[in-house]
């Protein structure tokens, strides 16, 4: 009785094992193969372009690196020469041209001694002390009267300006709608030619952010006297443009 039902037992066995080997055999296979064909076809219904916003704007910001360098035989004497010219330049700034205190910033102050040099070992011939400042200014169409008279006030050291602007958020925000356009109409024209029609956007990527390059001028000035103001033109300064650019790569389901 025993030995049949072992009998038994291993038949069934033989039996499941054969019918799941033939149930297998009868369903498509989904190796490497089919994985891939499935990932194809999934591929082919979707259409990837680069899209490239770009725009031109003109600068509304300089920002401006000028100072005072004063000398004389001793380090006192140099700063507090330093320290009556900079009264003079903090009246134009604040009281002439109306200028905030947070668009003023000093960005370096140093007293130093001056050397002469001989066919022997350099002696001290006196002191000097500099202050340089950081000023942001926003009239650009009086900028070269502004440095004419931060000149003539005791600026003697005025290194160079910065343009750029205050708009950057709204300059982005701009810039990205005609990249997503562009990227719109290159697929539209690929889809046209293609015979399909666009369904929606399936994915979106700003590649690298919004760039808004500063335009430098350097400007080398010296002190000017008010009577020499008085008979030459003002300063002349361009301020050129600035280029806005963006990009984005998307993807359209069709």
């Amino acid at each position: 009785m025993v030995n049949a039902k072992k009998k038994w037992l291993v038949a069934g066995v033989a039996a499941l094992a054969l019918t799941t080997a033939l149930y297998a055999r009868s369903m498509p296979s989904l190796g490497p193969t089919s994985v891939y064909a499935a990932e194809q076809t999934a591929a082919a219904k979707v259409i990837t372009v680069n899209g490239t916003g770009e725009m031109t704007i003109s600068p509304d910001v300089a920002y401006i690196s000028l100072g005072i360098r004063t000398e004389a035989e001793t380090a006192k004497d140099a700063q507090a020469a330093n320290a009556e010219a900079y009264t003079k330049l903090r009246a134009v700034l604040f009281d002439t041209y109306k200028l905030a205190e947070k668009d003023v910033q000093t960005s370096g102050f140093r007293v130093q001694p001056e050397y002469t040099y001989t066919d022997r070992d350099p002696k001290i011939k006196g002191y000097s002390a500099t202050q340089m400042l950081q000023v942001t200014y926003r009239d650009l169409d009086k900028l070269g009267t502004f440095l004419d008279a931060a000149s003539a006030a005791g600026a003697n050291q005025i290194e160079g300006v910065r343009f750029s602007t205050e708009k950057g958020q709204e300059y982005e925000l701009q810039v990205i709608q005609k990249a997503m356009d562009n990227a719109k109409a290159k697929a539209e024209a690929i889809a046209k030619y293609a015979g399909k029609e666009l369904k929606g956007i399936v994915a979106v990527n700003q590649g690298g952010g919004v760039a808004i390059p500063s335009q430098y001028s350097n400007i080398a000035f010296e002190a000017k006297s008010a009577a020499m103001d008085a008979a030459g033109a003002p300063t002349s300064i361009s301020t050129g443009e600035l280029k806005v650019t963006t990009n984005v790569t998307v993807q359209y389901e069709f």
